[in-house]
């Protein structure tokens, strides 16, 4: 019988650098920025008005590249495909071909990057992409191991990264239209992220804190065991700049009410810090980074509390879980590690993996779920 496993989450979010508000004119301006919700109308409009195909193959790039970022898969494959039929070159054929991967559709990956490594003139280029498409495909056709179950408290807009809390409840993220703060988001379209508490036996929701919660986005709480510290993700929105960063903060807890959040003191500036989880002993905070110095993409740190109660630099985790591409939304449930990477053979995107550590403090190979 298939085990039985609630779908909590959705593995979105706050997964890179956060981007203030400002007013664009153009599509390219709007994709520079980050606004990919305001880029999408700008572009569509464009594309109609551009008079040459290697105009609109350029256009029609941006236009899958900000659907990519809104997450819809249908439109970004579309959009990379036109691009690619009007000249814009092998940039749009990859986007395809892994597009078709996110989406599932592996028979059509396979030929498309089978067609990109010809077009590059390296025809097995992709065949590591060709092969996890082949083993995706035998992955689908055994019976599911879990039923999943969407929770009635999930609302329209995402609704991720739940961790448990007292007395029957659960603390997630949401850029439900209750967040903080009257402005949009102009990546998404919609609230800034938010945290939120549900009531499980009520499914009443409320936000969690006005401490925690801002008008910037928050979300990835993690508590200790007594629930007197939280850490979690704020992605500062800095009119000065184009982009602004996403730091680990932590607050204090006493009863129901929460101190003003402080930034760790190992972050770096123009760093992306994000995705807390802490041991059960509370002694060991793993994170995902894009510090420069990492393997590449978003990778997998861990920092281990002194005796003085400040944190230690952080450490790179080893390439059994670390790649080139992105490792996120770190899980530690005492010798097992979970998280999510899009690099690792998977079934296109992010895959959810796990691995033990070892009596030597080494990890074992990251596993498929």
């Amino acid at each position: 019988m298939a085990r039985n496993l609630t779908l909590l989450a959705l593995l979105i979010g706050l997964t890179a650098a956060c981007t203030y508000t400002m007013k664009v004119r153009d599509g390219r301006t709007a994709v520079d920025v980050k606004q990919y919700a305001v880029a999408v109308d700008l572009l569509q409009k464009e594309y109609e008005k551009a008079k040459s195909r290697v105009e609109q193959g350029k256009i029609a790039f941006l236009l899958g590249e900000s659907y990519r970022h809104l997450n819809k898969s249908d439109q970004s494959i579309r959009w990379y495909r036109i691009a690619y039929d009007n000249q814009f070159g092998v940039d749009a054929l990859k986007q395809y071909a892994y597009g078709l991967k996110r989406a599932e559709r592996y028979e059509e990956a396979m030929r498309a990057f089978k067609d990109l490594g010809i077009e590059i003139g390296s025809p097995y280029e992709y065949r590591r992409e060709i092969s996890a498409c082949q083993v995706a495909l035998g992955w689908k056709a055994l019976p599911p191991e879990y039923e999943i179950e969407v929770l009635s408290f999930n609302s329209g807009n995402s609704d991720y990264s739940p961790v448990v809390y007292k007395d029957n409840q659960l603390v997630f993220t949401s850029d439900r239209s209750a967040s903080e703060g009257d402005d949009t988001y102009n990546w998404t379209g919609n609230a800034f992220s938010d945290l939120f508490l549900v009531d499980l036996k009520s499914n009443s929701v409320t936000g969690f804190d006005k401490n925690l919660n801002t008008e910037n986005n928050e979300g990835t709480v993690a508590f200790n065991k007594d629930y007197s510290e939280a850490y979690f993700t704020r992605c500062f929105n800095n009119a000065k700049y184009e982009d602004a960063y996403c730091k680990l903060m932590v607050s204090e807890g006493s009863g129901n009410s929460w101190s003003v959040p402080q930034p760790l003191s190992f972050i770096e500036e123009e760093v992306n810090y994000v995705h807390p989880s802490l041991s059960a002993d509370g002694n060991t905070l793993y994170f995902s980074s894009d510090h420069p110095d990492g393997w590449g993409g978003y990778d997998i740190y861990f920092t281990t509390r002194q005796g003085d109660g400040n944190w230690s630099q952080p450490q790179l985790l080893s390439r059994s879980i670390n790649t080139p591409g992105d490792e996120k939304f770190p899980f530690i449930d005492a010798d097992t590690l979970y998280f999510a990477s899009d690099s690792h053979t998977g079934m296109g995107g992010l895959d959810i993996f796990r691995s033990y550590q070892m009596s030597n403090g080494s990890w074992t190979p990251a596993y498929n779920l």
